[in-house]
């Protein structure tokens, strides 16, 4: 971040008592003095000094009020989207309407405080740029479908690019169904402990089925993702939109090591669904002794 501090021949004591301020707080500034003669400067030239800008500061006074450069670089900061602020000499100094919606500083110290918040933010929004960026130098355009099918293709490098650029991580597709579902039902767990690394909800529910992740690697047979997600703290009683939870799933694909697993971890067997049945009928129903004897352990 870097303040380009703007002064009138004027408010060039003031100016440079700006810059001496925000660089003992290590923000980085510098001075523009505009004379009579700025107006035959070519716009090129103009837009040479403010480049290296980030933020646009003005030393403000009565005359320099008047002055038609201030009004250009008022004009200028606007037009460009650089952030623009008002510092006044003299703080009983009254300010036209057209100047309201303008932040206005009156001290040093002010002045360093001000932009040293201002320097996280930016810094955030920068990275925010900078992320989106990237992914349109790589071809992959800007919104959640994209994201998505990076997510499903396994590209973390891209999926990580997305969350930087403020994507949340716990976005759905359009059927509802979080990111950290779609990479279980993809059988992706290097995505999943991505996914989680970042603060993802192990628990979120999909609005399909109501399934979260563990019950998604529950219902495929994926043992590994199911151990990995249980060791991370997922909740094996939680149930889905028919009342099932991850135990029952496993029951009925007659899953003796994914249910010793559930089981270890805590899941009741007893818990019914909204037919009434537990994992523990489920088992007697399909004919399952040997989950049966591990029910009996438990």
């Amino acid at each position: 971040m870097k303040i380009a501090v703007t002064a009138s021949p004027g408010t060039v004591g003031l100016a440079k008592e700006l810059i001496h301020s925000l660089s003992a707080s290590g923000i980085g500034s510098y001075g523009l003095q505009f004379n009579a003669g700025w107006q035959g400067l070519k716009r090129s030239r103009i837009d040479s000094y403010f480049k290296p800008a980030t933020h646009i500061l003005c030393a403000l006074d009565a005359e320099t009020l008047e002055t038609p450069w201030f009004a250009f670089v008022i004009g200028y900061a606007r037009g460009q989207g650089r952030p623009l602020c008002l510092y006044r000499k003299d703080g009983d100094l009254k300010l036209p309407p057209w100047l309201s919606d303008l932040h206005v500083l009156d001290d040093g110290d002010e002045a360093a405080n001000y932009y040293l918040a201002e320097r996280v933010d930016w810094l955030v929004r920068a990275e925010l740029r900078q992320a989106r960026s990237t992914l349109l130098e790589l071809g992959i355009s800007w919104h959640a479908e994209s994201m998505i099918q990076c997510l499903l293709d396994g590209d973390t490098k891209a999926v990580g690019l997305f969350l930087k650029s403020g994507y949340p991580v716990d976005l759905r597709d359009k059927h509802g169904v979080p990111l950290l579902c779609l990479a279980a039902r993809a059988k992706n767990q290097t995505m999943v402990v991505f996914l989680l690394d970042h603060r993802c909800d192990i628990d979120i529910k999909s609005d399909d089925r109501g399934y979260t992740a563990l019950m998604d690697a529950a219902q495929q047979g994926d043992e590994g993702l199911l151990h990995y997600l249980l060791s991370r703290g997922a909740n094996p009683d939680l149930q889905s939109k028919d009342g099932q939870t991850a135990l029952i799933l496993s029951v009925g694909r007659n899953d003796v090591a994914m249910s010793r697993l559930l089981l270890e971890s805590g899941a009741d067997p007893d818990l019914p669904d909204k037919l009434g049945l537990t994992a523990r009928k489920y088992a007697k129903l399909f004919h399952h002794p040997e989950l049966l004897a591990l029910f009996d352990e438990h």
